[in-house]
């Protein structure tokens, strides 16, 4: 079946369409457009009707060739969750995961979707142990992810968490294991991928949008001015005085400490490390973030390429060199499910 994938982010939308022949992924068409700026976040319909015309618009522009889509629902509102269990039936398994949603869930069970998946198997103090992923989104959520896609003329097939896809995109199946930091606008999720599987994820407010608010209040700047600044200057030194790099870098600093306790936390529950980190997101593109973070971590950081496992024409990757990669990885991630 064709489909292509969607990212409704909070400011922009982009989609990916890939087909695939044996292991090789071939990119179709691809692009972006603005998204509403209150995007899946509002509850009025007169937004939820604008962002589906935002949408349709964009689908007509990239001459995507099929209605079929699948999209993700915002990481920071949705709950993820791993749990280590005994090895258990099927039948068993899903009452177990109902039980673990109770007391893991913060909203009533019967106001949330519950998915699962199973990671693997590993072994705590001798004992196997079942890793399973438990996902819980809020129904009022998916029902309007479904409503928005409707309106917009398009058959929604599939619908993930935004770490989930962009974990498919920057860890090739039977890859190392690695923390991926997708730096967003609003959210930086995190995830620990093993075999291209995401064991472990969580999602922190503080992202992109507060460091255009530092720069905006450091340097006595507007937003869209700040915003500029930002995607000009990056954490460069040698850019501006280094007034910038000096706005930002307590917010950068936040980010890498909350790194740090997701790593110490992985490392306590299974024993095992994290040696590679892959920045993905739009913030991953600023000048000189990535040395920045890097030294505070002493880890091997790389900007991610979600269009690494991808092949094209000439005339899309002329295109593409225009843009930011990482700024893709949730719609090509969301254009790799089950392809």
């Amino acid at each position: 079946m064709e489909f292509f994938g969607l990212d409704i982010g909070s400011h922009n939308l982009k989609v990916v369409q890939l087909t695939k022949s044996g292991k090789q992924y071939r990119l179709v068409a691809f692009g972006s457009g603005p998204s509403t700026q209150k995007g899946l976040a509002s509850e009025a319909d007169a937004d939820l009707t604008a962002l589906a015309e935002a949408i349709k618009k964009l689908h007509q522009e990239t001459k995507i060739s099929t209605k079929n889509v699948t999209t993700a629902l915002p990481q920071d509102q949705v709950f993820t969750r791993t749990v280590n269990l005994p090895p258990l039936s099927e039948e068993e398994l899903r009452s177990a995961i109902k039980w673990e949603a109770e007391q893991y869930v913060p909203i009533p069970l019967e106001e949330a979707t519950i998915a699962h998946q199973v990671v693997g198997q590993i072994k705590i103090d001798t004992q196997q142990k079942t890793q399973v992923l438990i996902v819980a989104a809020p129904k009022r959520l998916v029902n309007k992810a479904l409503k928005v896609i409707k309106t917009a003329g398009l058959n929604c097939v599939g619908l993930e968490t935004e770490i989930v896809a962009v974990a498919r995109s920057l860890v090739a199946p039977g890859g190392d294991s690695a923390l991926i930091i997708d730096l967003g606008a609003k959210a930086t999720d995190m995830a620990v991928v093993e075999n291209g599987l995401v064991v472990f994820s969580r999602s922190i407010s503080t992202a992109g949008e507060a460091l255009t608010r530092a720069i905006a209040s450091s340097l006595g700047l507007d937003p869209t001015q700040a915003e500029a600044y930002k995607k000009a200057y990056g954490a460069d030194p040698q850019k501006l005085e280094g007034k910038v790099r000096e706005a930002i870098g307590p917010i950068l600093e936040v980010v890498v400490k909350e790194i740090e306790k997701t790593i110490e936390y992985y490392r306590s529950e299974t024993k095992r490390t994290v040696n590679r980190v892959i920045l993905s997101g739009g913030t991953a593109g600023l000048p000189e973030v990535v040395n920045l973070m890097a030294s505070k971590l002493s880890l091997e950081i790389q900007v991610g390429d979600p269009f690494d496992q991808v092949t094209m024409e000439e005339a899309l990757k002329k295109r593409l060199s225009q843009v930011q990669a990482p700024f893709y990885a949730v719609a090509v991630g969301l254009a790799m499910k089950n392809l």
